[in-house]
């Protein structure tokens, strides 16, 4: 049974993107899913086409997902394995600006379970108002989700919220909920159209779409 999602946003050093884009596909999952606590692993770059206007400071490049049984293991064999032999790190990476949170899911819904997902994905980030939390999670969880999931191409969706338990550093995340869409059509990329909504119930919010590269 999965128990979270671990999200993990990054970017390369300047002009070597390619470095990076080789030791994550080819090296790193690898690496990562030898580890027990890991089921799977896909990653994506930003898509060139989004639904809103993303602001300068949000310069990631690359997004991966990791199906996660036990985040407690999971972290710690990370913190053991890494910067030696068992778990090599490329300089290519800008390590002062990674993200890296496990978020545990609050809703879910697979619109058929047989076909495998092989498209991108659409990731909102999101914060309830002060006080708001349980309003924001049976809106989102009961009407926005159900609604975003009928477009068409839509594979799955998912609402997840941060908490503290197993996390591989010890910060905050910047939203404290995150929705995944997977999807499999460029159609589906009109789920995040649906934002609109979104943003009337949330204190602050960011939509981004994603393309695959690789999976694990």
């Amino acid at each position: 049974m999965i128990e979270a999602v671990l999200v993990v946003l990054t970017k390369a050093r300047p002009g070597r993107e390619a470095d990076l884009d080789d030791w994550y596909t080819n090296i790193h999952i690898r690496d990562a899913l030898r580890f027990r606590g890991s089921v799977t692993a896909q990653r994506f770059s930003r898509s060139p086409h989004q639904p809103m206007d993303i602001p300068p400071e949000y310069d990631w490049q690359y997004f991966a997902l990791y199906d996660v049984f036990d985040p407690e293991r999971f972290s710690r064999e990370h913190w053991e394995n890494a910067l030696t032999s068992r778990m090599m790190v490329t300089t290519a990476i800008d390590d002062s600006v990674l993200e890296d949170y496990h978020y545990y899911p609050l809703a879910f819904r697979n619109n058929d379970p047989e076909i495998e997902h092989s498209g991108g994905v659409v990731f909102e980030q999101f914060n309830a108002a002060p006080g708001k939390d349980a309003e924001l999670h049976e809106w989102y969880a009961d009407s926005y989700l159900p609604a975003a999931v009928r477009r068409p191409g839509v594979h799955s969706a998912a609402l997840l919220a941060f908490r503290s338990h197993g996390q591989m550093i010890p910060t905050t995340p910047r939203y404290r909920y995150v929705g995944i869409y997977k999807v499999n059509s460029s159609d589906s990329w009109q789920v995040g159209k649906t934002r609109r909504n979104l943003r009337c119930q949330t204190s602050s919010n960011a939509t981004t779409c994603w393309s695959r590269i690789g999976t694990g």
